[in-house]
């Protein structure tokens, strides 16, 4: 295990104004919005802004701040909790993300030992050069992360590829893990249920996530299928790479994060060339899926519905016959990117849900 510090050469910035600068733009049909992608005058004042205001320096102040090391190709964030007795929580960030969105919470789980890890094949995290990175796969290497910390008994929350990663490391350390907390369902992850056997409710949310399928699931038709392909492109252009993810930000929340947060996490992306290795999640998981199975650890689903393009709000029995829930609440605001876009809401629900458990 060693320390990390994180600074990124000025040569690899200036070179990145550069390229914003010399973005050549499409035209756009008037009036249509975001109906065929990302609308052309707000990703415009994103690239500005990215290209001539944006202060990655202050950013890399404020991470530096945090006690960052890497173990076997893994980088993540460690934060001892103030008491020196605190339970041991780890947090798994999804796609198109990283650790920054788990950063406003740190501050409000000071009672935790908190571990933030990036997947691999994001931000500082490398990708091992083969396929089957899959949910069992990282599932793995956490465990033996939390592992090599000390910590035999512990905490997990994630989200996206999160929850994967945190539902798998439930379902093969069972002994190890004291409870589980979740924001979204991972879909490879879903109940299988014939349509005979669903409520009502159920059938509605189902009704209203394959509506969300039919406009949004196309980067991931691509991206499991031939996620190298479209890597080029966005590893090459960062106006490519913030169309690419900013339309994902702003159809997957309830308010899209500000400017500045949003060119923090695609610096992250572009400086360490991690937009393709991230991508291969999706392939790997598609090709070395993991079989479902039943979590009896005590889970916790906090439901943040209240997205752009709306997804659906689950019902709590839909998750049931997947998860031994114990704490179920419902959010009035916030949605895909919930640690970042309401992390009061979700650092309460922790508390709440492993206050007493050990």
């Amino acid at each position: 295990m060693e320390p990390f510090r994180i600074h990124i050469a000025d040569e690899v910035l200036d070179d990145l104004r550069a390229r914003l600068h010399r973005t050549r733009w499409p035209d756009q049909i008037p009036g249509i919005g975001w109906q065929q992608g990302t609308e052309l005058g707000w990703l415009q004042g994103l690239v500005s802004y990215w290209a001539d205001e944006f202060d990655w320096r202050a950013w890399e102040r404020r991470l530096n701040a945090l006690d960052h090391y890497t173990s076997q190709g893994i980088h993540f964030v460690h934060q001892r909790a103030a008491s020196g007795r605190g339970m041991p929580l780890i947090l798994t960030h999804g796609w198109p993300s990283s650790f920054l969105d788990y950063l406003d919470m740190l501050p409000l789980l000071d009672q935790f030992d908190v571990v933030v890890p990036s997947l691999p094949g994001y931000g500082f995290s490398p990708r091992p050069a083969r396929a089957g990175i899959n949910y069992r796969y990282v599932a793995e290497r956490w465990h033996r992360l939390m592992s090599e910390l000390g910590y035999s008994r512990y905490g997990a929350s994630g989200y996206d590829f999160g929850a994967g990663v945190t539902t798998i490391l439930a379902l093969d350390h069972p002994e190890s893990v004291i409870g589980i907390h979740l924001t979204t369902l991972e879909s490879d992850l879903a109940p299988v249920v014939d349509d005979a056997g669903l409520s009502d409710a159920e059938r509605s949310y189902l009704a209203v996530n394959r509506a969300w399928d039919t406009t949004e699931r196309g980067y991931s038709a691509i991206q499991s299928t031939k996620p190298q392909t479209v890597g080029y492109g966005l590893n090459d252009s960062p106006a490519g790479l913030a169309a690419y993810l900013g339309e994902k930000w702003h159809s997957w929340s309830d308010v899209t994060s500000g400017y500045d947060s949003l060119c923090a996490t695609l610096t992250l992306y572009w400086v360490t060339q991690s937009i393709t290795t991230s991508m291969r999640d999706y392939w790997d998981n598609r090709w070395h899926p993991v079989e479902p199975a039943y979590v009896g650890t005590p889970t916790a689903f906090g439901v943040f519905a209240q997205q752009t393009v709306p997804e659906g709000e689950l019902p709590r029995s839909y998750l049931e016959r997947s998860y031994n829930i114990q704490r179920w609440t419902v959010f009035p605001r916030g949605g895909h990117f919930a640690p970042a876009e309401e992390p009061w809401a979700v650092a309460g629900d922790l508390s709440a849900f492993f206050r007493g458990r050990s």
